[in-house]
């Protein structure tokens, strides 16, 4: 077997992390090869601190995870159902040591460049090895994979061979099989360099110590680009759909089938929550003290709970409660404003000696560990700079919210005036109403001298009109009108004229 020399198994810090994080935590590989490049650059990011270091590997493999397997999911319904999975320029396992918990290891496939990776994980993690090579027309493989994944590979290939690299994974794709890769999309690009014309920008930089730059650099593409290659390589048969910095929210996430079980649309993709520990102190009580930020980007995302377990039990739980435009700017979005949390826990709860373990948990079901370490550690790394560091940002905060407040304050002003002048003009409305009314008023009481007229015009008329059926009735019924009513109808017997 290949040299170690970290083997965390004693590491309290890691063991709390992997009890929380792995499925199967008694199984779990935990090994590290000497030669991890992956490991040595968390170390390097971290000052050489080895918990954080160790803790940034796993938390990273595990995300890194969490992401292929919402995609597998979508694709096939669960691992159980995919029979090869061939993990490309693998590395020495970060991800692999995750992945043999979901599959057996008999049905994986690890290949990379490094012979001695490829080595240390066949006979640490008992998958299938094979080593790869430097020309994408030398790597002559006879297998078909359900799911093929390339991580990280990408985002270091200069634009003469990024083509037939996609090309050789995209033939080894079983009939309903699916390809992910990941790269540095054009969003990363620093904002005074431009993207070229053909959607492809090659820096001769990584963060490889021994690989040839010019080979393995730092390749940035438009979506354009990827979705050009992949057209040409598939004879346009392949679907392709983009997961923005759907790699640990940094590098996108491209998805290649030549088969749709099902639409794009439904794949409803989630990023893990984020979050930070600013300040960890005692307070004069011995109390500890914690105050951080935990955010969540996704559409509609909110943080749940941030959880604070002391030696594996959950010590304390909390939320996000007051505004944080520091990390708003940050994430450029609204949503994450309300993202600070502070919490105390008791000292009869904690000692220095204890593990202590911070996550964040979001409304998708997706944790980030947002710290794993010994309470001395914690307290030893922001307790020096806590308390002005915390003085600081409660001065930034004060400001941020005064300049907010005036912001407000000129808004209300703004709407103080409009509500006036609306006013204004409502009074002036009401005023021409008023006037229209007392018009309309006058034209009714005269509207309604005229119809007492016209009744007292038509009662006097009705009252003639009486009379006069009086009269008639009067002359019908004398002696004079009945011998006339006679004589009339005995002119008309004989024939004579009428009246």
């Amino acid at each position: 077997m290949s040299n170690i020399n970290v083997d965390p198994i004693e590491n309290l810090a890691v063991n709390a992390l992997i009890r929380d994080r792995a499925k199967f935590p008694a199984d779990f590989k935990q090994k590290i090869c000497e030669d991890d490049e992956m490991y040595l650059f968390s170390l390097s990011n971290v000052k050489d601190d080895t918990d954080r270091a160790l803790v940034r590997y796993y938390s990273l493999g595990r995300r890194i995870l969490d992401a292929v397997q919402q995609v597998v999911n979508w694709h096939f319904g669960s691992f159980d159902r995919v029979n090869s999975f061939l993990d490309f320029a693998c590395g020495y396992g970060r991800f692999t040591r995750f992945l043999i918990q979901e599959m057996p290891p008999k049905k994986i496939w690890v290949s990379d460049i490094y012979a001695n990776a490829v080595k240390f994980q066949s006979e640490y993690f008992g998958v299938n090895g094979i080593v790869s090579t430097g020309k994408p027309e030398n790597y002559l493989i006879d297998s078909k994979f359900d799911c093929i994944l390339a991580n990280s590979f990408f985002s270091h290939m200069p634009e003469r061979t990024f083509a037939d690299w996609l090309q050789n994974l995209y033939n080894l794709l079983t009939d309903s099989g699916i390809l992910m890769f990941s790269v540095h999309g054009e969003s990363l690009l620093p904002s005074h360099v431009k993207m070229p014309p053909g959607g492809i920008l090659f820096s001769a930089d990584s963060e490889s110590q021994s690989l040839d730059k010019e080979e393995y650099g730092t390749t940035y593409v438009t979506e354009e680009f990827v979705r050009g290659i992949v057209a040409r390589i598939s004879g346009g048969k392949a679907f392709v759909h983009r997961l923005d910095k759907g790699i640990c929210r940094f590098q996108d996430l491209y998805v290649v089938t030549n088969r749709l079980n099902q639409d794009f649309s439904s794949l409803k993709f989630h990023h893990h929550p984020e979050g930070y520990v600013d300040v960890a102190a005692l307070t004069t009580k011995d109390n500890l003290y914690l105050e951080g930020w935990a955010a969540d980007g996704n559409a509609g995302g909110r943080i749940e709970e941030v959880q604070v377990l002391v030696n594996g039990e959950i010590a304390q739980t909390c939320e996000p409660f007051y505004n944080r435009p520091d990390v708003a700017g940050y994430f450029q979005t609204k949503a994450a404003l309300q993202s600070g949390w502070r919490c105390y826990l008791p000292k009869d709860a904690v000692a220095p000696a204890d593990v202590i373990l911070i996550k964040a948990v979001n409304n998708c079901g997706l944790e980030w560990i947002i710290e794993s370490c010994h309470v001395k550690s914690l307290l030893d790394s922001r307790q020096s700079q806590s308390l002005l560091s915390s003085t600081q940002t409660k001065l930034n905060l004060v400001e941020a919210q005064l300049a907010t407040a005036k912001t407000e304050l000129e808004q209300f002003q703004s709407k103080l005036m409009f509500t006036k002048t609306q006013l204004l003009d409502t009074q002036n409305e009401l005023l021409s109403t008023q006037k229209h009314l007392q018009e309309t008023q006058n034209e009714l009481i005269s509207a309604q001298m005229q119809v007492e007229q016209m009744e007292n015009q038509l009662v006097s008329v009705r009252g003639e009109l009486d009379r006069s059926r009086d009269r008639i009735m009067a002359m019908e019924s004398s002696k004079f009108w009945k011998l006339r009513t006679l004589w009339f109808k005995i002119r008309k017997s004989f024939g004579l004229a009428g009246e």
